[in-house]
């Protein structure tokens, strides 16, 4: 797996690099969702550069992105992040904060951090697991800290009860 060097700053959708910007603009329109710009709780910008790998696992792994933008906005009911590699292209990606469940990721073995959202992601049928890098600015902090209080306040956890049989 190969490292990449992250940068994550909280900034409004409209300071988005273009084509994130656009991504957004498109997604909320086919949504008929309101301005992107008032539907927003935070919204964050990781810019992801490859750092140098050696011979070996560059050829293993094969042409990789070296640049990797990623917006990510969070809304009262959605999570909505827009990856644009400069090999894979553009990939945008919606969940409902009802149907997902998020933590804080940090490889044991890389310096890889983030958010791994975990659940039905976009049209999939069944649940994924999926990782938005982000580095390790206040900001990516505060991103998935409001994150996963969207999600406690729209999906709050069942509360616990004791066994039936423990009750009596």
């Amino acid at each position: 797996m190969s490292d990449y060097q992250r940068t994550t700053r909280e900034c409004p959708v409209s300071q988005f690099h273009p084509e994130l910007r656009e991504a957004f603009r498109r997604y909320f329109e086919e949504h008929a969702l309101a301005d992107g710009e008032l539907e927003t709780l935070l919204s964050c910008e990781t810019i992801s550069r490859k750092e140098e790998a050696g011979w070996l696992p560059a050829f293993l792994q094969g042409a990789q992105d070296e640049t990797i933008m990623t917006g990510m906005v969070l809304t009262s009911q959605r999570l909505i992040w827009v990856r644009r590699g400069d090999q894979s292209g553009l990939v945008l990606n919606a969940a409902d904060l009802k149907q997902i469940q998020v933590k804080a990721y940090k490889s044991l073995f890389t310096k890889d951090t983030g958010l791994e959202v975990f659940g039905f992601i976009g049209d999939s049928r069944g649940q994924v697991r999926g990782l938005i890098g982000m580095g390790t600015e206040p900001a990516a902090q505060k991103f998935c800290e409001e994150v996963s209080q969207a999600i406690s306040k729209v999906a709050p956890p069942a509360p616990k009860t004791w066994a039936s049989w423990l009750s009596r």
